[in-house]
This record gives structure tokens, C-alpha cells and sequence, in this order.
């Protein structure tokens, strides 16, 4: 079978791995605080330096904040592809006990990251 069926035969919903976060709320606040008053200024340059730091350039919410920035700035490719990655990592399938379906599912993820990986352009999406 050369096709790869997605459609899903369970009613079961996708559950979600455990996804990394701040370790604390002080911790969370001192992270956010700069990265939110960066975005509230349009210093979309300044929020994506702080995105990018180590370790909480992993936590989903600095990552949706990227997003934003790079959005904002103009880097519409990236910040497509990142917002993809956020939107399926830790992503678990019911049924993916099974290492066939575990198999297949990941092709298919891999060759929906590699057409929006392709992409140009935001616009390309809508036409």
C-alpha cells in the first residue's frame, strides 16, 4: 500500500507527553517579564534574543512567543515552522503502542513539517 492512511479510526483524543515549563512561577516571571515588555514595545528584535536563550528557549510558551515575534518581524517561513513544531512535539497518537502505526505516523508528520518547511511564503498557505 503505497498511501498512507490518516484518517482516524478512534474516538479517542490525542493525548500530549509532558512538555517542558518553568520550573517555578519566580522563575516564570522572571523569564516572561522581559520578553512580554519587548513585545509590548515592538522590539520584536530584543524578544526573539530573548526567546532564543537556553533553557527556556524549550518551555512551549517561550516558543509560542517566538512565534509571535518572528511573525511580527516579518519571518513569516520560520515562524510557521516553529509554530508547526510546537504544535505537534510531544503529540501521541492512540494506538502508537503498535510500531507500525508509530511508523507510519511519523512519516506522515515528517512530510507535512517538510511541505510547510518548503513554504516561501504565508500566502502560499491560503492559495
Amino acid at each position: 500500500k503505497s498511501e498512507i492512511d490518516c484518517t482516524m479510526t478512534s474516538t479517542r483524543p490525542l493525548a500530549l507527553a509532558s512538555r517542558p515549563g518553568p520550573p517555578n512561577e519566580q522563575a516564570s516571571a522572571r523569564v516572561l517579564h522581559p520578553i512580554y515588555q519587548a513585545l509590548d514595545t515592538h522590539n520584536y528584535t530584543k524578544a526573539l534574543k530573548l526567546t532564543s536563550a537556553a533553557p527556556q528557549n524549550e518551555w512551549d510558551i517561550v516558543r509560542a512567543l517566538r512565534v509571535h515575534a518572528l511573525g511580527r518581524s516579518g519571518k513569516r517561513r520560520e515562524a510557521l515552522v516553529l509554530l508547526w513544531e510546537v504544535i505537534v512535539k510531544n503529540v501521541v497518537l492512540p494506538g502508537s503502542e503498535d510500531n507500525d502505526l508509530a511508523k507510519k505516523s511519523e512519516e506522515v508528520w515528517s512530510e507535512l513539517y517538510e511541505k510547510i518547511a518548503s513554504i516561501s511564503d504565508a500566502n502560499d498557505l491560503v492559495n
